[in-house]
């Protein structure tokens, strides 16, 4: 019994830490097992059922009907978190979504839950925009003594709403460019007359390269051209609260059922956290319906080394 009450106070004490880029409530952990095998980079790609989470405007470009869902675990499975998603296009209208997240950690002391509405249309064919409506909700166990007996807490929930701004430009076919500015109106989750605790905005840019225009001038072969012409780089900066986190991968499709992934990402601040990312999917036609299974795994190294996530997700495309 005491060995329990020591790790409800344990995490407590992590959730607490909001101002850590790690711990932090409503943190940019990221969603989808295909965008964290390519290190979180997803900005400039955006272009399935986990896109409003990076980048709304990638939405535009989304020309089928995507029904996501995502479980992942943080830290050996002390944090666990789940999102359902939905993508439909409406023709000359534009394309809305919309998604529900849940976290909590094991003891179930405490939760976050996440909802997301979002509407997108390109504005010309190279250009498309894109916002978010964001509804955040966050409870602790008030039943549990950790809670009841702290003097920090004045209230157990919270909640509050901002949105999102994201923009995505194709100027080449091979190459698009993406920018998403998140959390725009400040929002407060406190639950202490203490302090006032405002999830951070999020700022994230990057460009993705098709490597397929490569390929039509390759000489190496037939095999290496058909390679290239199924590969995507990207890379993105992410800055949030003061850090700046680099992010970058790379995604193979071997044919069309098959994919590998691998990324990396550092966070430039004094935790000096850097990540080796792994992924791959295996996609299963369905009449006219494909089935996307997709994997991710990351590992921390570091100050949080050897700590590892993984992540499953499942797709549909009609």
């Amino acid at each position: 019994m005491l060995k329990t009450k020591i790790r409800c106070c344990y995490v407590l004490i992590l959730t607490l830490l909001f101002t850590q880029p790690v711990f932090g409530a409503f943190n940019d952990i990221g969603v989808g097992a295909r965008p964290l095998g390519l290190g979180g980079a997803f900005v400039a790609l955006a272009d399935d059922s986990n896109a409003a989470n990076y980048n709304a405007a990638g939405l535009a470009y989304v020309n089928n009907i995507h029904l996501g869902a995502t479980y992942a675990q943080r830290f050996s499975g002390l944090v666990n978190y789940s999102i359902i998603a939905a993508v439909l296009p409406v023709g000359r209208i534009g394309t809305i979504g919309a998604d529900v997240g849940f976290l909590s950690e094991d003891s179930g002391i405490y939760n976050e839950q996440t909802f997301r509405f979002s509407y997108a249309r390109t504005v010309i064919k190279q250009i498309g925009i894109g916002v978010n409506l964001k509804y955040f909700s966050t409870s602790y166990d008030e039943a549990n003594e950790s809670v009841k007996e702290n003097p920090y807490f004045a209230q157990t929930s919270s909640s509050t709403f901002s949105f999102d701004i994201g923009l995505m430009a194709k100027p080449i076919d091979d190459l698009h460019i993406g920018i998403s500015a998140e959390n725009l109106v400040p929002a407060d989750i406190s639950i202490s007359e203490a302090e006032t605790d405002t999830i951070p905005q999020n700022i994230r840019a990057g460009i993705v390269y098709r490597l397929e225009s490569i390929a039509e001038m390759s000489a190496q072969g037939e095999a290496i051209s058909n390679v290239l012409k199924n590969t995507l780089a990207i890379v993105e900066l992410n800055a949030r609260d003061g850090v700046v986190t680099t992010r970058g991968g790379v995604e193979i499709w071997i044919n069309n059922a098959i994919a590998v992934r691998g990324g990396f990402g550092m966070i430039s601040d004094d935790n000096s956290v850097t990540t080796v990312n792994l992924g791959g999917s295996a996609k299963v036609p369905i009449g006219g319906t494909a089935l996307q299974l997709d994997y991710g795994f990351q590992l921390l190294t570091g100050d949080l080394q050897n700590n590892t996530t993984q992540r499953f997700s499942i797709n549909l495309l009609f």
